[in-house]
């Protein structure tokens, strides 16, 4: 979607070209496996071997431009493991942590929940620039989560004309099933701007809320910022079979393994 590469220009933008991320594995030719081949607008990874004989991986945006840098690892194979763990820890910004250089510049390290660094940026001239390049990592692995849930049949977002002529979004889920759907918009920019707004708040649990009809059945919506319900879940036979749709939705959104509309 254009958001998307608005996103990554603008994450970019304050971007400049420094000292290389790690010493002695600059000059090897790099060598990317099948799998981490995607699309410019989501950025590429490549694994190749360092001068040390050792093993790493480096994140690539759409202009090309290295913008993290992982540690040695002993084995291609150990390498890309690292690779899966950048999927799943990037769509976190709490696991980027900005630091000081004894140059005085800025730059900042991906952690996993262990506390491992898992990858390395370049340094920036100041801690918003690196704070600006950090969300720019997020963004492109967040999008190359995105093309990869469309390209293996997960789960993803629709956009439709209804029967009354307004536009609608469904979130299915990657067996097809609705797990949340949206009221009516006048035309599809609208649906299309409402499905960011998931994006951006079905992270959060203080934005949803279980509850209960008269029948005993539950269900659970989904508010932006502003308070409007921007998503309903379908009906549950209880409100502890709604909590647990709640959650499983929450931590879908927050993967990024949903693909965007076609």
């Amino acid at each position: 979607m254009n958001t998307s590469r608005t996103l990554i220009r603008f994450a970019f933008a304050a971007v400049i070209a420094v000292a290389p991320l790690a010493a002695g594995c600059n000059n090897d030719d790099p060598t990317t496996g099948d799998e981490q081949n995607v699309t410019s607008d989501a950025g590429k990874f490549e694994t190749f071997k360092g001068a040390d004989g050792k093993y790493y991986f480096h994140l690539l945006a759409g202009n090309y431009e290295k913008v993290l840098q992982s540690q040695a690892y002993s084995s291609k194979a150990a390498a890309k493991k690292g690779i899966d763990s950048v999927k799943t820890n990037a769509v976190d910004s709490t696991n980027f942590k900005v630091l000081k250089a004894t140059n005085g510049e800025y730059y900042f390290n991906l952690v996993a929940a262990n506390g491992e660094i898992i990858g390395t940026s370049e340094t920036y001239e100041s801690k918003t620039s690196a704070k600006n390049g950090a969300n720019g990592v997020k963004a492109l692995v967040s999008k190359q989560l995105r093309i990869e849930a469309a390209q293996t049949g997960g789960a993803k977002f629709t956009v439709f004309t209804g029967s009354d002529g307004d536009s609608y979004f469904n979130l299915r889920a990657a067996n097809g099933e609705i797990v949340l759907a949206s009221e009516g918009y006048v035309d599809e920019e609208g649906a299309l701007g409402a499905i960011d707004s998931v994006r951006t708040n079905g992270t959060t649990a203080t934005q949803y809320e279980v509850l209960q009809t008269s029948s005993g059945q539950a269900y659970f919506h989904l508010k932006a910022s502003n308070g409007e319900i921007i998503g309903v879940s379908e009906m549950y036979a209880s409100l502890s079979n709604a909590q647990r749709g709640m959650d499983t939705v929450r931590t879908l959104i927050a993967s990024q393994k949903v693909a965007d509309p076609e």
